[in-house]
């Protein structure tokens, strides 16, 4: 009890301080060109706000993750090895990383880690997309949006991401450095923050616009854009969508109980999934916006 008393804890702490830096920089970021005023008629950003109206459901995940999910996936784990031990090969970098300056080793670990999220995203997304839906439901982008995954779609996608690790990774300090900056990226492209890249380093890297591709409306944006780190993962896989100065003209997983975020509670955004039956992100046609028509007003709500 008191562990979880402390994973609870800092949980609190450590999110809090995440939530108020990025908040900060939200703040001292420009605006997008041509629109000076409201942003939400850019529809690319939320009106800068440490709470916003989704607060109540994504302040609620990784508070639950921290005192009843991470131990069962912990335990999850463990059977994992005991069972697959004999069977998985173990680490096969290892030998060939771990004599590397340290830098080249956290280079490394970030594109280990960033092929092992396009594996364990890809997946949830064509085979577990009903929990999955959870995270995409947000209407609201925001760092906390890193979170807000069901119970069950943290389980999984916690044993995917374990097992591809645990063939293809290497235990030294560059591997926990690559989670940090990882863990931290991943944040970062979830935040209320309007930044892309300019070409070539939006091929290269991930933007919280890029990502924000990934929470699209937009038919075209699906199944796209799964890493977190490098844009040239996707880009070489076939899954990079990110148009030039265009933006999503709406996020959510277009199932309508999940997206009803006045209506729905917590519970009902934890058994939804289990009802869900139509098929993964049958998504209606949707314009995007594009920079030119922010300046006219075409497009906007």
């Amino acid at each position: 009890m008191n562990n979880q008393l402390i994973a609870w804890g800092s949980t609190v702490v450590s999110l809090t301080i995440i939530g108020v830096l990025f908040w900060l920089v939200s703040l001292r970021l420009p605006k997008p060109e041509g629109k000076n005023e409201n942003l939400r008629n850019f529809h690319c950003a939320h009106p800068p706000s440490l709470i916003n109206k989704e607060f109540r459901f994504e302040g609620f995940y990784p508070v639950f993750s921290a005192l009843i999910t991470k131990p069962l996936i912990a335990y999850g784990i463990m059977v994992l090895l005991s069972v697959g031990r004999d069977h998985l090969p173990y680490q096969i970098f290892a030998g060939y990383v771990g004599g590397l300056p340290l830098l080249v080793q956290i280079l490394f670990g970030l594109l280990v880690i960033d092929v092992s999220v396009w594996i364990r995203h890809g997946f949830v997304h064509k085979y577990f997309w009903s929990f999955h839906a959870v995270h995409h439901s947000a209407k609201e982008l925001s760092w906390m949006t890193t979170h807000r995954l069901h119970p069950l779609d943290n389980f999984v996608m916690s044993l995917i991401n374990f097992t591809v690790l645990y063939m293809i990774g290497f235990s030294a300090e560059g591997m926990v450095a690559a989670m940090i900056i990882k863990d931290f990226n991943n944040y970062f492209v979830h935040s209320n923050i309007v930044l892309d890249y300019p070409k070539p380093l939006k091929y290269i890297l991930v933007s919280p616009n890029m990502h924000r591709w990934h929470h699209a409306l937009e038919p075209e944006a699906h199944n796209k854009n799964f890493c977190v780190v490098f844009a040239f993962i996707d880009y070489v896989l076939g899954t990079y969508y990110v148009p030039d100065n265009a933006l999503p003209k709406g996020y959510g997983s277009n199932q309508t109980e999940l997206d009803d975020i006045e209506r729905k509670t917590i519970l009902s955004e934890l058994w939804i999934p289990f009802k869900l039956k139509r098929p993964a992100m049958a998504r209606p046609p949707v314009t995007s916006v594009t920079l030119e028509d922010s300046k006219t007003g075409i497009g906007a709500s």
